[in-house]
């Protein structure tokens, strides 16, 4: 028996939104029946057993059969599912950050393969899946068509474009960005000009100047932080609600854990969302799906 479909006779409540009122009958019968009508049973894709056999026991815990679920109904994630070697808690809070965002684009299976193993259940990662997806993203819009094979491959091209930012300077005309989702504190600044935004990019030597149609469109806003270290804060906006999507030192560093409790407290105050509290105060992962 596969293991996520044991989770789902152990677990009902955690699969069904109503559990039906003969489960308990249906469950005694369901170890004789076929591994696809079990699953169909479930609600998932007779097609997808294959798929549901990667599934790990942690990303089962988290709750990510109903993220399995949703996103393997969308070609461009069942084609991950197929081709990634297992399925663990990193790479689907990755691809629900790229669902999220109305990712739409083909996949460097190579990459996700790097990242399953990169970042397994059994080792806190330190990175967060979505400051990797973030990276990701920026990269692939700026040039769509290079090919990412790995997490590092991933890191060098991000200082590749880096760099490029710098040596291009800034061209075209200086403009107001709209009025930031929370104003100024003594310890942070919105950045409100186009300039500022370059120069934001250059000094901290991160790639937030990709981000300047986004932020003039209103999909995203960045924050220059001051204290208690120097460091960029970004932040994307979904169907009117706000979410941190990236804090980074220099050169795209990690922050001090000072810094993080500093802006996940400020987060909480102002109402701006973010996904891995969802996760890890045990919310549902429908949840990403009904906002």
């Amino acid at each position: 028996m596969i293991r996520a479909l044991e989770y789902c006779m152990e677990y009902p409540h955690n699969v069904f939104e109503h559990v039906p009122e003969d489960f308990e009958t249906i469950r005694s019968k369901l170890p004789h029946w076929r591994r696809k009508e079990i699953a169909r049973y479930f609600g998932f894709d007779p097609g997808s057993i294959r798929a549901l056999e990667k599934i790990t026991e942690q990303a089962l815990l988290a709750g990510h059969l109903t993220s399995f679920q949703r996103l393997y109904s969308d070609s461009i994630y069942r084609n991950v599912f197929h081709h990634v070697p297992i399925l663990n808690e990193f790479l689907f809070e990755f691809l629900l950050c790229a669902y999220r965002k109305g990712w739409n684009r083909k996949w460097d299976i190579l990459l996700l393969n790097d990242i399953v193993l990169k970042f397994p259940d059994d080792k806190k990662a330190e990175e967060e899946p979505a400051a990797v997806f973030s990276i990701y993203e920026e990269l692939k819009r700026k040039k769509p068509e290079k090919r990412i094979r790995s997490v590092e491959s991933l890191y060098r091209a991000e200082r590749k474009l880096i760099q490029d930012i710098s040596e291009k300077g800034f061209t075209g005309i200086d403009r107001t960005y709209p009025p930031p989702p929370i104003g100024a504190e003594e310890w942070m600044n919105p950045i409100e000009t186009r300039k500022e935004l370059f120069l934001e990019s250059v000094s901290q030597h991160n790639c937030v100047f990709d981000y300047d149609s986004d932020i003039i469109e209103g999909k995203y806003y960045i924050y220059r932080i001051f204290f208690p270290e120097r460091c960029t804060l970004s932040l994307f906006q979904v169907n009117g609600d706000w979410y941190v999507d990236q804090v980074a030192g220099n050169f795209n560093g990690q922050v001090h854990v000072e810094t993080r409790k500093k802006i996940e407290n400020w987060r909480l105050q102002n109402g701006i969302f973010s996904f891995g509290d969802v996760f890890r105060m045990g919310i549902p992962p429908a949840w990403i799906y009904d906002r």
